[in-house]
This record gives structure tokens, sequence and C-alpha cells, in this order.
């Protein structure tokens, strides 16, 4: 349901009913902000219990006239907004974030806090990445400052990144690890996120760029292996040479059941290192990240087991895509099973996403 209008809310987030969206908005209410949550369709704020305390906006990012009215007296607007499928996703990415910013400019927006994706160093990018540089390079042509948060995979319970690994690990019994997942990452966690996008929202002198990592820096190996480990999953490991791409992404999309087009832009990226440039490093540009406790990696994949745990933002919720969520669930404090391991649907005891 969209609030009364009132005071011109001072921040605006686009992309309100996704995964990052819909769990800033609690962190920036409880920080005391007007907020107002843009969506291309707002009815589906009242999935979400913040809905009676933000101005519901409708803003299809393509239509111009909505974004100028979703914009109307914000001061600070969060992108959120990307693509990961469809033919030409990323020029419609950059034509998106290029009518963002000059809608922003004509409104007097002071401020764009953009999230984006950890660039590695050298080598070519996958598309995935390439379109995040490049819908950051747009927003640019912004009058006012431009603060990228480039974050690594995020770890949390509905995080696409995160299923694709849970999904995985737990519909495997034998898992085949390739070569390229020796590339090393940062990840980061849902909750330290949050906290990195919320200062980012006040930083001054604002930063260009803020790299946001975790605390732990492995292999997409390694993770793996430590998620089946904290799931309390016996696996068998198998180290395979590098293989091309798409023989990985169909066999991961029919096991996951995660959309074909998302596994598409995801593996390539499994092959790429994504750290954080110590100088650019969240704790080093934001003054007010200094108290921030990081998360440590196995927390993170730990409290990502939990469903539907209030006051818990690595929780998976019911607001999260349909396809989210996993056998192993965190339930007061022990790991329970229910029934949706790829071998439990050959038995005909699963669920069947």
């Amino acid at each position: 349901m969209t609030r009364p209008q009132q005071a011109q809310p001072t921040i605006l987030v686009t992309g309100a009913s996704g995964y990052v969206g819909s769990r800033l908005i609690p962190r920036l209410l409880a920080a005391g902000h007007d907020v107002a949550a843009a969506m291309r369709s707002p009815d589906k704020a009242s999935a979400f219990p913040w809905a009676e305390q933000v101005d519901v906006r409708t803003m299809d990012a393509q239509d111009a006239g909505q974004v100028a009215r979703a914009l109307a007296g914000v001061k600070t607007a969060y992108y959120l907004l990307h693509s990961m499928d469809g033919a030409g996703f990323r020029s419609k990415d950059r034509e998106l974030a290029a009518r963002f910013a000059e809608q922003a400019t004509r409104a007097g927006v002071e401020r764009i806090v953009y999230l984006g994706g950890l660039v590695p160093d050298g080598g070519e990018l996958s598309e995935h990445l390439s379109s995040r540089l490049e819908v950051e390079t747009e927003l640019r042509h912004f009058d006012g400052a431009v603060v990228a948060v480039r974050a690594g995979i995020v770890l949390g319970g509905g995080s696409t990144s995160f299923e694709l690994i849970r999904r995985l690990v737990e519909r495997l019994p034998l898992i085949p690890l390739p070569a390229f997942m020796d590339a090393t990452i940062a990840p980061i966690s849902i909750e330290e996120l949050l906290s990195v996008l919320v200062a980012a929202h006040d930083a001054a002198p604002a930063p260009a760029v803020v790299d946001a990592a975790g605390p732990d820096a492995v292999s997409y190996r390694q993770l793996v292996k430590t998620f089946a480990r904290v799931a309390g999953l016996k696996r068998v490991f198998i180290n395979i040479p590098r293989v091309p791409y798409v023989v990985l992404i169909y066999p991961a999309a029919w096991i996951t059941r995660i959309p074909l087009p998302t596994v598409k832009a995801l593996i390539p990226s499994l092959g790429e290192n994504l750290t954080p440039e110590p100088r650019r490093h969240y704790s080093q540009v934001i003054s007010s990240t200094a108290d921030l406790r990081p998360v440590s990696l196995e927390q993170a994949l730990l409290r990502s087991l939990k469903v539907n745990a209030p006051g818990e933002e690595h929780a998976l919720t019911e607001s999260d895509p349909e396809w989210a969520g996993g056998d192993v669930q965190l339930r007061h404090a022990r790991r329970v099973r229910t029934g949706r391991g790829l071998l439990a649907r050959f038995r005909g005891t699963g669920r069947t996403s």
C-alpha cells in the first residue's frame, strides 16, 4: 500500500523489491531517514513489512517521465538496477543508467550510490561484470556525486550467487571442481554490505569507488567446501581440468532450478579474481565504518541457512524468489533437513523447487 504523500523523502531506493533493496530500506528507516521506494510494480510493496513506512513510487526505468517523478524531492538515490539476461542486456542497462543520471541531474539530486561489482585486475571481464562497470561509467555523467560501491559475492539467503552455490552443493553428492575455481574472491555478508551502503549515503568527502569485501579471501573451491561443512553435508569433491563455461551452464541450471539466463550470467564470473583494492576498501575510504565489525565467512554462511527469522538480514524471506531456498535450514541453532535435495527428488520424497 502506498503511504500518503508527506514531506518529500530525501532518499530514493530503486529496485526496492529486489534482494538488496528490500533489505536496505529497513536499515535506512531505522537510521531515521525518510525513504521513497521505487518499483515497477508498486503492488509488490504489500509483501514487505516496511510498506506503510515509505512512499512507494511507480518507476519503470525505461520511462523518463516516471523516473523524473520518482526523483522529485530526492537528495540521495540508490541505484540498484541491473539485468542479467536478455538479448542486448548490456546496451539496455547503459541506456537505463544514462536516463537515470540525466533525470537525477534535472531533479537536483545531490548523490547517487550505485551497487556494482568488484573489478578483477587484468584479463577480460565477463559479460556480467562488464555490464556493471559500464553502468557505473554512464552514471558518472550525473552532475552530483556518484559513489560506486563495488561488491563481491553477497552471502545471504535469497542472494543469487549464494543460492547457486547452496543448491549445487545440496543437490550433488559428488561435486566437480573445475580448475578455474581456483580464482580468489572476498565474499561479503549481506549484513556487512548493508552497513557499507548506508554509510555511503553521507560519507564526506564522497568517495568515487568503495570496494565492499568481507574479511576472508578464499578460492571458489574453498567457498564450496566451506559451505558443505557449515551445512553439515558430506560431499565428495573431484578436481577436474578447466572446461568451457558452456559445458557447465545447462547442467547447473537443471540441477539448481535457477533460471537459465541467470546461470548463464553467473557461471563465467566463477573464473574471475574478485578481491578488493586495499586502498579502496570501505574501511579506508569511509570513516564512519571504522567501528563496523566484519562478518566472517563461516558466520555469514551459517546465518544464511535461516528462514523467515525476524531481525536476521541473512535469512531467506517470503519476498525472495520462489526458486530460492534449500534443503538445510538453521532453526533454533540446529540444522534441519527439509527434503529438497536432488536425491530426495529421485526418491519421490522431496520438493521440486
